[in-house]
């Protein structure tokens, strides 16, 4: 491959990198929103609205880190 070649398709993994972290920590808010209008009753959900609720803020934080993490090693 030519250098244009590789250095578009190195660009084009990072774009969609970022916007596949982007696309996470978003549904972490909504994951977060959703557990929390469920315990504060708006919506029915039982034992799931605090589950949610603890889930999205992990989801907002540490999947994208840990995703970074194994896209440096190289998977």
């Amino acid at each position: 491959m030519t250098d244009s070649t590789e250095a578009e398709r190195a660009e084009s993994i990072a774009a969609r990198r970022y916007w596949t972290l982007q696309f996470i920590r978003l549904l972490g808010i909504f994951v977060t929103f959703t557990g929390a209008m469920m315990v504060a009753g708006r919506i029915e959900g039982g034992t799931l609205g605090p589950i949610l609720f603890v889930a999205g803020p992990l989801l907002f934080f540490a999947v994208p880190v840990l995703l970074a993490k194994r896209w440096k090693r190289g998977g």
